[in-house]
């Protein structure tokens, strides 16, 4: 589900940018964009670096990110959205700043950081009241209180999760059919589910998982699986073990297990617990480690991401503190040679007027 919201995101950001006239170097970086994002980030960090003017160099950024975000280098995609915000508070572009703190505060909800991402997507939020959006943006308002609906649900605040995926599915319900669109309603059909079932309305969530299985649409995507698994999930709590497996049947796990990790564990914890109320050790132990080798995937992943940022942060910490040194050094230097010019100037006048 982290790389879907990464692509969701990443439409957002195509759809803005292609409003907005672009030289041949964003354009081929646009291109590129899924065919070969690792020249698409090359081509975006020249044109930024190279770019002259603050929409020059938003585009570049916003390309740069694009293909980060494909790349799936949070760590990078967090640090260019930082300096997006910035420069976009500079020059007090409103739509921008949006753009660039729902996308941090949509990093920083993949990673658990909660608090980070409430922080990024609350300001976005006060910002998206400030201003009427363009009804063709109007699916970053979207984006935001979905964001913002799983974050409650991570913390498991699930009454405050279906205000949101309530508020999001009204942005949604206003906007012309695509497939992005169907895409994001899908989603937050499985994570309001996902909040009824925790509630204790399992039947309410056990309908919706349904009703997004009969979906006959292009945008449906790995929501089905997700579906899937929400059912099979419900089926083992009411050991209904045999309708769980029929469920777990349907899903073709190497279809996503190197595109979604969090999927690819839901469905072998799944397995591992059917084993388990089979009385099949031999199986329940073979998804039991897949399961935990999964998590262990996960929590690598994360704790490399986490690093990276933590080194990032004191690389940065310590520059400022260099330049600040420089500039105090220059600074002193600067007064010892006023002070030195002072006290030549009165050791003269005094000599003269001692001669007088």
């Amino acid at each position: 589900m982290i790389r879907l919201l990464n692509i969701l995101f990443l439409f957002a950001c195509i759809t803005v940018s292609a409003q907005t006239t672009e030289n041949n170097q964003l354009k081929l970086a646009t291109d590129l964009l899924f065919s070969n994002p690792e020249k698409s980030a090359k081509i975006s960090e020249k044109a930024f670096a190279e770019a002259k003017n603050y929409n020059d160099k938003i585009k570049a950024l916003s390309k740069l990110v694009n293909a980060q975000m494909v790349l799936g280098n949070i760590s990078q995609v967090i640090n260019n959205c930082v300096k997006g915000i910035n420069l976009s508070k500079e020059k007090n572009d409103t739509i921008n700043q949006i753009r660039f703190l729902s996308m941090l505060g949509n990093q920083y909800q993949q990673l658990n950081m909660n608090n980070d991402a409430k922080k990024n997507l609350d300001e976005a939020e006060n910002l998206i009241n400030t201003i009427d959006l363009p009804k063709d943006l109007l699916f970053i308002k979207g984006n935001v209180y979905n964001v913002k609906g799983i974050v409650f649900k991570n913390e498991l605040n699930c009454e405050f999760a279906i205000k949101y995926f309530d508020k999001a599915l009204d942005v949604y319900n206003k906007l012309p059919s695509r497939d992005v669109i169907t895409t994001n309603k899908l989603l937050i059909d499985i994570q309001k589910a996902v909040c009824l079932e925790s509630l204790g309305n399992s039947k309410e969530a056990e309908n919706i998982y349904k009703m997004i299985l009969k979906v006959n649409d292009p945008g449906i995507g790995f929501n089905k699986y997700f579906a899937s698994v929400g059912l099979a999930d419900i089926y083992l709590k009411r050991n209904e073990v045999d309708n769980a497996d029929k469920m777990l049947q349907t899903i073709n796990v190497n279809e996503f297990s190197s595109y979604d990790l969090e999927l690819t564990g839901l469905f072998f914890k799944l397995k591992s617990q059917s084993s388990y109320l089979k009385k099949d050790s031999k199986l329940y132990l073979y998804y039991f480690e897949k399961y935990n080798n999964n998590l262990n995937q996960i929590s690598q992943s994360q704790n490399q991401i986490i690093s990276r940022l933590v080194k990032n942060d004191k690389e940065n910490f310590a520059e400022k503190i260099n330049k600040n040194l420089m500039r105090n050094i220059a600074l002193i230097f600067i007064l010892i040679i006023i002070f030195s010019g002072l006290l030549l100037f009165f050791y003269r006048f005094l000599r003269e007027k001692a001669i007088k």
